[in-house]
């Protein structure tokens, strides 16, 4: 590790000057070193350090450094005051400026960082030296008499604008540092698959394309840094793990083939938590409808039949997915199959068994879920909720299939919610272009009940009333190629 071998040059250095040092300058020097013994014993002892760890003792490291520096500084040029040399004054004013370059060069070099937060190290080791100068100079007024000696005020300001060009250096270099090491990390994860290209992003983390290294298979690989842990009060980063390992957990249990196949989960060497997924070659109905507006009543059936057998198979294993809409329905070319409709995101999953009382997931007091498409007992905190309410939030996602609008929309999300709560919704024939089916509507409609028990009681009695529907046509595999390859053709 380069900062262990920098902090172990640094501290000989120290015991060498320490030898040399008397009074005060030798307390604080063996302050000094004891603080980077007790790093370097951290960075030793401890195989692997956390963020967090981390981080303290950078800032101890670098600070005790600084400290010592501006007491050090404060000391010699008070002292070469005292003598009354203009020239000596001005050579001890750039050695301060040197020694406060070196140290925020170091830092930059030796410390990976975002740009925003090396900025909040460097300035202030920056502007250190500067401080020290100003508070010597409102302390003793004769300063300013020795200054003005120097005829060229220029070599007074010469070596500080050097200091601020080195500022910036460090600042760069910190950044590059860490471009590097996530550019190593994000190149090699788990030393299993190579991460191409960022492909989504949101509250619990990213989404990146990747490929197997051995298989040379394409996956989706979903992640946690360990800074995005770190960021976050404690109660939050343990729900967002907790959650994140369920999802992957719940997933991987199902065996539908409408449900998104989990291939790994583990946790990276650098405390990224992460899950590769099957690469899905498609788009999620969210953006299918406002792309291409809203669908033939046909295929509205032909794509949520499959959304039901993925359902029935989660609630057969007595898992409630809470969070069923239509960016988290992919249709998808798999093989020679077309529209294939896959189930993704479990990660608010619940269990309505009696047994399994771990999966609470969210703050006491909070709602989960996505207000659009949230069943009224989820709406207002119920504490029981079962597979009904996934059968709601389909009947919504059947409802901007065929009109391209929510059921009900509001201002704010509480707004729809409360909509939820209380309101009829307009029947979706009465909203879009598309013709609709009168037995259609009423399975969409019936599915959005607000009385769980007058709803469909499961996800095959749902998908045996659309198979029942009377359409104006069929869909079918063959019928999906055709509009793929019209629409969104594979690239050659």
């Amino acid at each position: 590790m380069v900062t262990g071998a920098m902090l172990v040059v640094a501290a000989t250095a120290l015991l060498r000057s320490l030898a040399l040092a008397q009074g005060s300058t030798a307390l604080g020097l063996a302050l000094l070193v004891i603080g980077l013994g007790a790093a370097i014993s951290l960075l030793v002892t401890l195989k692997t350090l956390s963020l967090p760890w981390l981080r303290v003792i950078e800032m101890a490291v670098f600070g005790m450094a600084g400290a010592y520096l501006v007491a050090q500084s404060y000391r010699s040029l008070l002292s070469l005051l005292a003598s009354g040399d203009p020239g000596l004054m001005l050579s001890g004013w750039n050695w301060t400026l040197m020694l406060f370059l070196l140290l925020t060069v170091a830092y930059g070099i030796t410390i990976p960082n975002t740009w925003q937060r090396a900025v909040l190290v460097v300035l202030p080791l920056s502007l250190a030296p500067l401080v020290t100068g100003w508070v010597l100079w409102t302390r003793h007024p004769e300063l300013g008499d020795l200054v003005r000696q120097i005829d060229n005020t220029g070599r007074w300001i010469n070596g500080t604008v050097v200091l601020g060009a080195g500022a910036v250096l460090a600042v760069f270099a910190a950044y590059v540092v860490d471009r590097y090491f996530r550019t190593a990390f994000e190149a090699r994860l788990s030393t299993m698959y190579d991460l191409e290209e960022k492909i989504g992003h949101g509250g619990m983390g990213e989404v990146w394309r990747a490929r197997h290294q051995t298989l040379a298979r394409p996956a989706a690989v979903k992640l946690i840094r360990e800074e995005m842990i770190a960021s976050s009060d404690k109660a939050s980063a343990g729900r967002m793990l907790q959650r994140f390992k369920r999802e992957a957990k719940a997933t991987a249990a199902l065996r539908s083939p409408h449900t998104v196949e989990i291939y790994d989960f583990g946790v990276a060497k650098d405390g990224t938590f992460f899950y590769a997924m099957e690469y899905l070659d498609g788009l999620d109905l969210e953006s299918m409808v406002e792309r291409f507006g809203p669908l033939p009543a046909e295929r509205v059936v032909y794509l949520l039949r499959q959304a039901c057998d993925s359902l029935a198979d989660a609630h057969q294993s007595l898992l409630t997915h809470r969070d069923v809409k239509p960016a988290n329905i992919y249709a998808c070319q798999l093989g020679v199959s077309y529209d294939y409709v896959k189930l993704l995101d479990f990660g608010l999953v619940s269990s309505t068994s009696p047994e399994d009382v771990s999966l609470q997931l969210t703050a006491d007091g909070t709602t989960s879920g996505t207000p659009a498409y949230m069943a009224p007992e989820m709406a207002v905190g119920k504490d029981e909720v079962d597979g009904r309410a996934d059968l709601y939030a389909l009947g919504c996602v059947g409802y901007w299939l065929l009109t391209a609008k929510q059921v009900f929309e509001g201002e704010t999300p509480v707004a729809v919610l409360v909509e939820h709560v209380k309101t009829t919704p307009v029947p979706p024939s009465q909203r879009t272009e598309v013709e609709v089916p009168e037995d259609l509507e009423r399975v969409i409609l019936k599915c959005l009940e607000k009385d769980p028990d007058d709803r469909y009681q499961s996800a095959e009695e749902l998908s045996a009333a659309l198979a029942a529907c009377e359409l104006p046509g069929c869909w079918d595999s063959a019928r999906a190629k055709e509009w793929w390859d019209l629409h969104l053709p594979r690239a050659a």
